[in-house]
């Protein structure tokens, strides 16, 4: 008997420890890659601030749902990469003579094998619904995250902005895929990735109709004002609010310049997260700066009327403002629920988009350090893809100075600005004394990612032989230089919701420069030229030889929290304001030659 219960005791101890044990395995099965399989991006756990972020527990694995996107192995990268250099180089017998979206998207599609693969192992994992984009490079589909976590081996959590309260379903683990893909697969997203989720830009009070000069029920009137008062308007600090009709002044935009008359013409800004565009307050804000009353051509993707976001009244009301008739894109990304990874989205969206405009501008922008390099390869070659089709991508260059790394011991780059295949922005200020500074907000430095292209090679030494070492364990001296040009960030007015309302941030400056940008493609449609497509070695080249085409910005400096010295603007291109402010109708002449 006393054998008989020493059994049972024997048999239950075995049990528990089984019943421990297999809770462990189950709350660890997705943590320990198999030993045939291989880690995409990371191979060891992701970082998360969580001073930003809250993890949260996911309540139901088998209910809620992760949208993947596999970004499947291209071609001929290397040959894409020098075309690129060389329809864009104004010195190449090739400049300008770009190809067309079904040439391009030919000449990089992924082998039928790389294709194939990723949808046989989808299939035999049971997902049996997903969709190879138009693009024929990137595969989606939208899975339970039980499942998402059994084909990528990694546990998910619900991560929760503690700012904005918006959440993503995201792994901290490192995910992995069988071997024999491993070949075939650039990235996953909706696995690591988090966006940036900055404050919106900066918003100062509703301007008084005192301070205005005029009275705010003029909007209901429809009464056509050209320009602001200035002696009677000046914000809180003393500097001038600025309205289009200034904005123009200050870059010397005439008339004639926009007179945007191209049929051929065409320019988009991109929304994420919810911002959406009111078209009542695109017509009152043009009304009421005296422009023409152009409406938006196209809308892509959701939006909302009646729920207008600041950044997109800010964006739409000034890429149109600087580019009077040119046909305008909004491309509208939700970011509805959790599994959605914005940017992502757009970009995918564009690349099976055979009619994309001719400039895109972007408020959008990340930590370099945050994103693998697997992912920002692969974002490099969309950029490519584009200028190879001769459109041009243009971004804000951030609201973070020079950024810094919690030891105060480095500067962190912002991406995508950091990209060497876009046109990034940087932010100036108009102050009281009628001077014009950088702004100490405006994103700037040198990439740790990307090696510095040829076309800026002279001025980016140049300024770092002027720092005559200083800041050198800051900051990599070898890296693409941004921005390459500014335009301004402080105090940009804005209708919104029926209101008149400065608003600060690089997010100002890079419609405004994309607007501009749509003024030379058209005159060099109207000329018989092709569009100017990535801008940047043809900008630099008119910097050197005819430097009148700029505003030389030689005070400001970008220092942020505690990384206390960053760095100064100076005579020449520095990691502050770039080139300077256009002087636009010199730019658009030497643009034409």
């Amino acid at each position: 008997m006393k054998i008989k219960i020493n059994l049972i005791i024997i048999i239950l101890f075995i049990l528990l420890i089984s019943n421990v044990n297999c809770k462990k395995i189950k709350n660890k099965k997705h943590l320990t890659p198999q030993r045939l399989r291989k880690f995409v991006e990371h191979s060891k756990p992701i970082a998360l601030n969580k001073k930003v972020w809250k993890i949260n527990e996911i309540e139901n694995v088998f209910s809620a749902q992760i949208e993947l996107t596999f970004g499947i192995k291209q071609r001929n990268l290397e040959e894409l990469e020098d075309f690129v250099w060389r329809v864009s180089d104004p010195n190449d017998s090739m400049y300008g003579n770009y190809k067309t979206f079904q040439e391009v998207k030919q000449w990089v599609k992924p082998l039928d094998e790389s294709i194939e693969s990723v949808k046989n192992w989808l299939i035999g994992n049971g997902i049996l619904e997903f969709k190879v984009t138009d693009s024929g490079d990137f595969i989606r589909t939208t899975v339970s995250i039980d499942k998402a976590e059994t084909l990528l081996s990694v546990r998910y959590n619900k991560m929760v902005h503690r700012l904005t309260k918006q959440s993503f379903f995201r792994s901290l683990d490192p995910y992995t895929v069988p071997r024999e893909l491993y070949d075939h697969i650039d990235f996953i997203g909706g696995v690591n990735h988090l966006p940036l989720l900055a404050p919106r830009p900066k918003e100062g009070s509703v301007i008084d109709s005192n301070d205005v000069g005029y009275e705010m029920d003029s909007l209901k009137r429809n009464k056509h004002i050209k320009s602001f008062n200035e002696k009677k308007l000046a914000a809180r600090n003393g500097d001038p609010y600025l309205s289009p009709d200034l904005i123009r002044k200050e870059m010397n935009v005439t008339q004639i310049s926009t007179n945007s008359t191209h049929l051929g013409n065409s320019q988009a800004i991109a929304q994420f997260l919810k911002e959406y565009f009111s078209p009542t307050d695109l017509r009152n804000f043009q009304i009421r700066f005296g422009l023409k009353q152009d409406q938006v051509e196209n809308v892509v993707g959701p939006n909302q009327n009646l729920n207008p976001g600041i950044e997109t009244a800010l964006d739409i009301q000034y890429i149109m403002a600087m580019a009077p008739n040119v046909p305008t894109w909004v491309v509208s990304t939700g970011g509805l629920h959790e599994g959605q990874e914005p940017f992502l989205d757009w970009l995918v969206d564009l690349s099976s988009n055979p009619n994309l405009p001719l400039v895109h501008s972007i408020s959008y922008g990340d930590d370099e350090s945050s994103i693998g390099v697997s992912y920002t390869d692969r974002v490099d070659t969309e950029f490519k893809k584009y200028a190879a089709m001769g459109k041009t991508i243009v971004f804000s260059s951030g609201d973070f100075g020079v950024g810094c790394n919690d030891a105060c011991d480095s500067f962190s780059p912002g991406w995508p600005a950091s990209s060497r295949f876009v046109l990034a922005v940087g932010g100036v200020i108009k102050k009281k004394d009628g001077s014009i500074v950088g702004d100490e907000i405006s994103g700037g430095g040198f990439s740790n990612y990307f090696s510095r292209p040829w076309y800026q090679v002279d001025e980016c030494s140049s300024y770092i032989e002027w720092l005559n070492g200083s800041l050198s364990s800051f900051y990599n001296q070898s890296g693409r230089g941004y921005p390459d040009i500014s335009s301004f960030s402080e105090n940009v007015i804005i209708l919104y919701k029926d209101r008149l309302m400065p608003i600060g941030g690089t997010s100002a400056s890079a419609p405004i420069i994309a607007g501009l940008l749509s003024l030379i493609n058209d005159q060099r449609l109207q000329n018989g030229q092709n569009p100017i497509g990535l801008f940047n070695p043809l900008l630099y080249k008119i910097a050197r030889d005819h430097p009148n085409s700029f505003l030389d910005i030689d005070f400001g400096e970008n220092n942020y929290k505690c990384c206390t010295n960053g760095f100064k603007s100076k005579n020449g291109w520095d990691p502050v304001t770039g080139l300077g402010l256009p002087n636009f109708d010199e730019l658009v002449k030497h643009c034409l030659e």
